[in-house]
């Protein structure tokens, strides 16, 4: 009976095992600097003053002309507080982000140079590893976005989603992503390395008043067949080890 136990348990774990290595899954998720990363794995966003190396800006319809706007010339990043009831609140395990106190509770007179932050692209980025899944592959990534004015998103240089067209930019949420109700974009499989991935974020403001972003999301990968192989031959072996012992 002891022998049987142990068999069965050894399955047990196979089966167990054998699920958790088929799909490896991360958390990301907006956080200023020097802010807890909470669960998630991403590192904090950092702010470019510049338009980081091999992005594209995207400039269709009204965002044609936009330029990169410097911020306040550093690269921390901080989060904006009291945003509601003017933008919804952070989702969870998020934070809302932006070069300075852009955000709605902050006076023009008391933002980043003493105004509302100047129109145009404004661009921040965040990295993830998935070295641990080296020679695997990505199965899913997706993004829930919330922006004022709006946000577009890139992987390793990739572009992985096309704001709506807001117009004038007379508010947050005339266009998606919005300030109001979260969008969720999917991340193209295909932009993805097995080792550190770069998010990087064009903010885009238009309407001269509050601006910042908040976004989570998750990545699941799957090793490959030849590592799910051995893992499963190595626990059938140790059970046929098991029998062997016990016919002795």
């Amino acid at each position: 009976m002891k022998f049987y136990s142990k068999l069965s348990a050894l399955g047990a774990v196979l089966v167990l095992t054998t699920a958790f290595a088929a799909a490896d899954t991360i958390t990301v998720g907006s956080m200023a600097t020097g802010d807890p990363a909470g669960a998630n794995s991403n590192t904090a966003l950092a702010f470019s003053p510049t338009t980081p190396g091999g992005i594209t800006p995207y400039t269709g319809g009204a965002f044609g002309g936009f330029t990169t706007q410097p911020g306040t010339g550093g690269t921390t990043t901080v989060a904006l507080l009291n945003v509601t009831p003017t933008w919804t609140a952070a989702q969870p395990g998020s934070e809302w982000v932006s070069f300075g106190q852009t955000g709605p509770a902050t006076p023009a007179g008391s933002q980043p140079g003493g105004h509302f932050a100047p129109n145009g692209n404004y661009f921040f980025t965040s990295t993830f590893d998935m070295t641990h899944v080296a020679g695997g592959s990505i199965d899913h990534g997706s993004l829930s976005l919330l922006a004022d004015d709006t946000v577009t998103v890139f992987l390793n240089g990739h572009q992985e989603n096309t704001p709506t067209d807001p117009g004038a930019f007379s508010h947050c949420s005339n266009g998606t992503p919005s300030c109001m109700t979260p969008t969720v974009i999917s991340l193209n499989s295909a932009d993805f390395v097995s080792g550190v991935n770069t998010l990087t974020f064009q903010l885009t403001q238009g309407g001269s008043f509050d601006t910042g972003f908040d976004f989570t999301g998750s990545v699941s990968a799957t090793p490959e067949p030849s590592s799910l192989l051995l893992l499963g031959t190595g626990l059938i072996g140790s059970a046929g080890a098991l029998l062997r012992r016990k016919r002795a």
